[in-house]
C-alpha cells in the first residue's frame, strides 16, 4: 500500500484477511443525492473505470481539541498563543489502533492497495476500480455526469458500510456531491460607488448592505480597535480557483476602510495565486477579515483544488480541502497559524 506523508505502522499494513461484506448502516442518510442544475447524466461508467474515494476515519479527542482551540485563542487564558505542534494534534485526534486495523483489513480484503494517508492518520485517499468500489460500498453505483467541459463520476444511490466499520468511519467522500458553482466578483458595486463618491466629496452615499463599518459597530469596535502589535497575524484559505486580487482589496479598503486604521495588501500568499477575475468568496473572506481584524498582518493560503473535488458532510461546502489539508499536514512542522474565514 503506497502511503503518502507518513506511513501507517507496518503491522497494520500486513493485515490482509478477508472481510465480511454484509451491508450495514449508511453513514450519510441525511445527505440525499441531488444533481445540480446544468449537469447531465451520461451513463454508468465501465467496471474498469478508475475512481478515487476519501475515507474519513473517526477522530478521537475532538472535544478536548475544541477546548484547546478556544484556550489558545483567548487572551485571558494562560494557554493563549501556545499553539499545538502537528505531532501534538496527531496524538490528540488520530484514530484508535483498532479503527485503523479494521479499515485497513477491510480495504486489503478487497484488494485495495493504492492509498495515501496524512500525518494525523484520520484520512485515507484511495484509488480503485469502479467495480471494486461498488463491492466495497454496497448500494453504490458510479455514473458519469457532464456540464460543458466538466465531467465527474458520482453515485446517485446511497452507499452502506459493513456493520463492523460503522463506529470507525464518519463518511466516504467522492460519491455524492458535485463541484460548487464558481462565482466571480461583479464590479457593479465599484461603478455604483464611484458616482455618489464624486457627488458627495468622496463619501459613499449608497447602501451596499453589510459593510465593514456595520460589522464593527455590531461588535462594539471603535476606530482604536485595530492591531497595534508587530507580532499580530491572521490567515485565511481559498479553494476551487477562488482567488482574491490585491487591486480589488485596495479599492475595497479605499471605499469602506476610512473610519479605521487598516492595511490594503495581503503580506504573503502561500500556494498558487491565479490570474483572471477575482472569486466572490475568496474576495469577501480576505476583505472582511482584514476589515474586522484591521491593521493586522494577513497571509492567504491558496489551493486551486479542481483536480480532486471532495465532499464534506452536514452542510459543509464542496471544496477540495482534502488536498490542502494533506499538503499542510505533510509539509508543516507546526499548526501555529489559525485558519479563519468569514462569510
Amino acid at each position: 500500500m503506497a502511503w503518502g506523508c507518513r506511513g501507517v505502522p507496518a503491522v497494520l499494513a500486513l493485515c490482509a484477511a478477508a472481510w465480511s461484506c454484509a451491508a450495514g448502516p449508511a453513514p450519510e442518510r441525511d445527505q440525499p443525492f441531488r444533481v445540480p442544475p446544468g449537469w447531465a447524466h451520461a451513463g454508468r461508467v465501465s467496471p474498469g473505470h478508475d475512481v478515487q474515494l476519501t475515507l474519513a476515519l473517526r477522530q478521537r479527542g475532538t472535544g478536548r481539541l475544541a477546548r484547546l482551540v478556544g484556550a489558545v485563542s483567548d487572551p485571558r487564558s494562560p494557554q493563549y498563543g501556545r499553539y499545538l505542534s502537528l505531532e501534538q494534534v496527531r496524538d490528540l485526534v488520530q484514530p484508535s489502533p483498532a479503527a485503523l486495523m479494521a479499515v485497513l483489513k477491510w480495504l486489503r480484503g478487497h484488494g485495495v492497495e493504492d492509498c495515501r494517508s496524512v500525518a494525523t492518520l484520520d484520512f485515507l485517499e484511495c484509488r480503485m476500480l469502479a467495480s471494486t468500489a461498488e463491492r466495497l460500498l454496497p448500494g453504490a453505483e458510479f455514473h458519469r455526469y457532464v456540464k460543458g467541459q466538466h465531467s465527474v463520476v458520482r453515485s446517485p444511490l446511497p452507499y452502506a458500510v459493513p456493520e463492523e466499520l460503522a463506529e470507525h468511519l464518519d463518511f466516504v467522500g467522492g460519491l455524492h456531491r458535485f463541484p460548487a458553482e464558481r462565482k466571480v466578483v461583479s464590479r457593479a458595486w465599484a461603478k455604483k460607488a464611484a458616482e455618489p463618491r464624486q457627488r458627495d466629496g468622496g463619501r459613499a452615499a449608497f447602501h451596499l448592505g453589510v459593510t465593514p463599518s456595520i460589522i464593527r459597530k455590531r461588535y462594539n469596535m471603535t476606530a482604536g480597535d485595530v492591531g497595534l502589535l508587530p507580532n499580530n497575524s491572521q490567515a485565511c484559505a481559498q479553494f476551487l480557483e477562488q482567488y482574491f486580487h490585491q487591486a480589488d482589496l485596495a479599492e475595497f479598503m479605499q471605499l469602506f476602510g476610512s473610519s479605521f486604521g487598516h492595511r490594503s495588501e495581503v503580506d504573503q500568499v502561500v500556494g498558487h495565486q491565479g490570474r483572471g477575475k477575482a472569486g466572490l468568496e475568496a474576495s469577501l473572506d480576505v476583505e472582511y477579515i482584514m476589515s474586522t481584524g484591521a491593521n493586522i498582518s494577513t497571509w492567504v493560503f491558496s489551493n486551486a483544488g479542481t483536480d480532486r473535488p471532495l465532499e464534506l458532510p452536514r452542510g459543509c461546502s464542496h471544496v477540495s480541502r482534502w488536498v490542502w489539508h494533506r499538503h499542510a499536514a505533510c509539509c508543516s512542522g507546526t499548526l501555529a497559524l489559525c485558519m479563519k474565514t468569514l462569510s
